[in-house]
């Protein structure tokens, strides 16, 4: 049976002056802006996580399709609704933290009430197979040697974040062969055009790749035996993660009920089966926790892509 979050009595967190304005939030649906097409790689895991919030909050979660310019379009849309709880969105980091930069949008850090982490993937150093680097100190021998081309997506992706980002904690000089990503990344490395490339983790059942190291915190489950460039010697984490915003403003009761929904939301069997079915890893983060996590992630962000010269 649906239930509808009454934000005293559940969290204890609002003043007595606030039960009549909050207690029966939400009272109608609210809207759930995915700033890319129906189907892509937002939309899917931004579906299965409204289906869930919808039974917790006990409304309807109209999601819309809002696409262009790289999400900027409906986080820009996003950004100047109404903050009272019934405006918000599931957006991914690289609409987030670089596209701010690279294209000075009309939205920053400080218009976001960052509500939860929702699922998180984590980039794995990769090369071919038969590639003859089989470690670490052999990319880094390599780069400071013959030298290392790394594929990726476009200038300023993801993918360019983590190549900028080994650059920096590995003090070495790759050079970045920018794609259309996907098929092409994989042309260029299993032809031979390209030394190393970003990727998740099916780069082995997905093409067969061989990986160097993790660039997260923690092991992975999936590929145990696949170090962590923190246990090596090099504190780096680069992922690609999708998080449930509010436009700045939205009342701090709503964000906490919001959050600790977001908690109940991801365990549930279903959304784990279904994230699963669609090869993503579900990674929760509470706002106390996202919120500085999303500020530290846009700050640095901003600062590979300015020393990168892809920003003035």
């Amino acid at each position: 049976m649906r239930k509808t979050l009454s934000l005293i009595a559940t969290l204890g967190l609002a003043a007595a002056t606030s039960t009549a304005a909050f207690a029966d939030y939400p009272e109608r649906a609210i809207s759930m802006i995915v700033p890319f097409g129906a189907g892509g790689g937002t939309d899917v895991p931004a579906r299965f996580f409204a289906a869930e919030m919808e039974e917790l909050l006990g409304q309807n979660i109209v999601v819309s399709n809002i696409e262009g310019a790289g999400g900027t379009v409906g986080a820009t849309q996003l950004s100047q609704a109404d903050a009272d709880g019934y405006n918000l969105g599931f957006l991914p980091v690289g609409t987030t933290t670089t596209q701010p930069h690279l294209k000075r949008t009309r939205y920053n850090a400080d218009s976001w009430v960052p509500i939860c982490m929702v699922s998180q993937g984590p980039f794995y150093l990769v090369v071919k197979d038969d590639s003859p680097i089989a470690n670490v100190d052999d990319f880094i021998a390599k780069a400071n040697g013959d030298g290392i081309k790394f594929a990726g997506a476009g200038p300023g992706s993801m993918a360019h974040v983590a190549q900028l980002t080994l650059n920096k904690k590995l003090s070495v000089n790759t050079q970045y062969i920018p794609t259309k990503g996907g098929g092409d990344i994989a042309t260029e490395i299993d032809g031979g055009r390209a030394d190393a490339t970003a990727w998740f983790s099916d780069f082995n059942t997905k093409f067969g790749w061989r990986a160097l190291a993790i660039m997260d915190s923690q092991r992975s489950a999936q590929h145990p035996d696949v170090p962590t460039l923190a246990e090596l010697g090099y504190d780096t984490q680069v992922s690609v993660w999708f998080g449930f915003f509010a436009p700045a403003g939205t009342p701090d009761d709503i964000v906490a009920a919001l959050s600790t929904a977001c908690g109940e939301a991801v365990v549930t069997d279903t959304f784990k089966e279904n994230m699963a079915g669609a090869n993503r890893l579900v990674r929760y983060m509470p706002t106390e926790e996202f919120g500085p996590f999303f500020k530290e992630a846009f700050d640095l962000n901003g600062e590979l892509l300015k020393e990168a010269g892809l920003i003035k």
